[in-house]
């Protein structure tokens, strides 16, 4: 289904003056929406990754970290989230 054909299935509810107050989408509708919209961000997301790789002189640079430092920060969020409450 393309774009086009999702929106073609949106119905509007229009208010008194005439003008659209809400939109209708089939669920069918609404899950290609949000797949459409998911893939716009991680291709935003990706796209800004390329433009800070190309000029990042460093990993550091480019906002990454080694592989110890990830393993030390989870270890450390799972023994906080494993403290006694109270």
């Amino acid at each position: 289904m393309t774009l086009t054909e999702t929106l073609r299935d949106i119905k509007f509810v229009v208010g008194p003056d005439g003008r659209p107050t809400a939109a209708l989408v089939d669920i069918a509708a609404w899950q290609h929406l949000v797949d459409l919209l998911e893939e716009a961000e991680d291709q935003g997301l990706l796209r800004g990754y390329l433009a800070r790789r190309r000029t990042a002189r460093t990993p550091e640079e480019l906002g990454l970290i080694s592989w110890e430092q990830a393993e030390a920060e989870l270890d450390a969020r799972e023994e906080a989230s494993d403290a006694p409450v109270g």
